[in-house]
This record gives structure tokens, sequence and C-alpha cells, in this order.
């Protein structure tokens, strides 16, 4: 049996993913570059909606997010698990205290995919789903390419609890 067969995560394609944020109406991806969604950054930057804009760090990121908001425009941030952690102050802040609606893409960097999250030896794969529902923050996985209508609904639960979203990468885009 080949890694591909045994693997959980499935690579979903960046262009799909780019096509679906389009669709969805999103006017805005802040980034701080991911080398696991590499691929959908690439395709975003030829796309004239949504706008990609490179932060240099997820605190940064958040805060162009929450501004971008506030203007009426519906913007997304895309990170990856080792930013998020290192951002969970202003997220606190921005998301869940000040109630800013924050669609998130997390990108599980250093996940073996042929196992559940919870199960690998990286602890900032291991321990990101219990973070996210120790902080109460709802999350979908994105681990196939079946998966992408559940952008939509992180989307639609974002806006209507006014608060964060994580929308979990589990394998680089191809």
């Amino acid at each position: 049996m080949s890694n591909n067969e045994l693997a959980l995560s499935h690579s979903i394609s960046g262009l799909g993913i780019a096509k679906e944020l389009s669709r969805l109406g999103f006017t805005h991806v802040i980034t701080v570059p991911d080398t696991l969604q590499r691929t959908l950054i690439n395709e975003l930057a030829s796309f004239n909606t949504p706008l990609l804009i490179t932060a240099a760090t997820e605190d940064e990121a958040m805060a162009i997010n929450a501004g971008l908001y506030i203007t009426g425009l519906k913007p997304m941030l895309l990170i990856q698990n080792t930013g998020f952690f290192a951002s969970m102050n202003t997220l606190r802040a921005i998301a869940l205290d000040a109630q800013i609606p924050t669609v998130i893409f997390v990108g599980e960097f250093g996940k073996d995919v042929t196992k559940p999250s919870s199960e690998n030896q990286v602890a900032r794969v291991r321990l990101l789903e219990p973070t996210l529902t120790t902080w109460g923050v709802p999350y979908y996985r994105l681990d196939s390419p079946g998966d992408l209508k559940l952008i939509e609904s992180a989307l639609i639960q974002s806006y209507e609890e006014s608060g964060p979203v994580v929308v979990i990468v589990g394998a680089p885009t191809s």
C-alpha cells in the first residue's frame, strides 16, 4: 500500500480552493506565507478578488483582518499552525473579545498525513484541535477535495457568531 492510500489527509487543489474563496465573496486573504499552502498562495496571487495581502506576523494579519472587516469588506486569514499558536493573545483580543468575524485557514505544518492529528508526534499538530476546543473556537477540517463545501459553513458560522472559526488544512495544497 502506498502512502497516498494510507493518507487520512489528502492534497486539495490550490486553484480549487482559490475559486471557492472567490465564489464565497471573500475580498481579501491576509497571509503570513505558509509552505503547506504555497500553491494556494500562488494561485491567489493571480486573482483580482480576493486580493492577497502578505503580513509580517500573524498578529499583524489579524489586525489587518479586523480593519478590513470594520470597513465593510470580507477578509480571511491564511497562516500556519506555528504562527497560530504565536498569535493566541491577539486572537483572544480581536476575534473573541471584540467579536470580529475571523475565518482562519491554518496549515498543519509537520503533520504525518497517515495519522490522525491526535496521534502525530509533532506537538504543533497534536495540540491544535485541543487548543481550539479549550478556547471555544469552532473548526472544520479540509482533508480531501470533498471538504471544500465546509469553507462556506465556516464563513457562515464566523459571521453568525461574530468570532473566529478555523479551517484546518491537513495536507499540502497541490
